[in-house]
């Protein structure tokens, strides 16, 4: 429930906004940053509920926050392993897609993430291994991280010359919004 009757700022009366934020915070008990992430979710949401959004009416998704909430799955991070190199940050699309390409085991993944000592989620890529442990070689400080992401299938992934992220770029996002993974 993305309002209940007890939150903070919501007018009395008021009925609950339903969203599929509650699956996602109940998969595992979250972590701090795992909650902040949540959060962050559930406002985008609630927002957009507010507003009356109607132009993803009538698609599978109607935002990208919706598209992860209901396919992502968190990650656990993990230290990055020593065959896999760290790469410059703010390439994180690029990054995760180059990583994947020379270890074919792990899964691109692109969602949301919180880094480690930061109160604001952000955008992100990194891979995953089967056993769902982050392999982020743009981020190296990993503790207290959150990780939240859909392991996109191998025909979605940045492309050059702008390496945008398949859930940031117009072109690969609006598909996936309109008929879903």
């Amino acid at each position: 429930m993305l309002n209940p009757a007890d939150a903070e700022g919501v007018p009395p009366g008021a009925p609950p906004v339903p969203g599929p934020v509650d699956a996602v915070a109940a998969i595992r008990p979250t972590s701090p940053a795992e909650q902040v992430l949540v959060d962050f979710l559930e406002a985008h949401l609630a927002l957009q509920h507010h507003l009356g959004f109607d132009s993803t009416a009538g698609w599978k998704h109607r935002s990208v926050y919706d598209l992860v909430v209901v396919h992502g799955r968190w990650s656990t991070p993990a230290p990055l392993p020593a065959e896999v190199q760290p790469r410059p940050e703010r390439h994180c699309f690029a990054n995760a897609a180059a990583t994947e390409r020379e270890h074919p085991r792990l899964a691109y993944t692109e969602g949301f993430a919180v880094p480690t000592d930061s109160p604001v989620p952000t955008a992100h890529a990194w891979c995953t291994d089967p056993d769902g442990r982050v392999i982020d070689p743009t981020w190296s400080e990993l503790g207290g991280s959150a990780y939240l992401g859909i392991r996109l299938p191998s025909h979605l992934r940045p492309r050059p010359p702008h390496n945008w992220g398949v859930l940031e770029a117009p072109d690969s996002l609006y598909p996936l919004l309109r008929s879903g993974l």
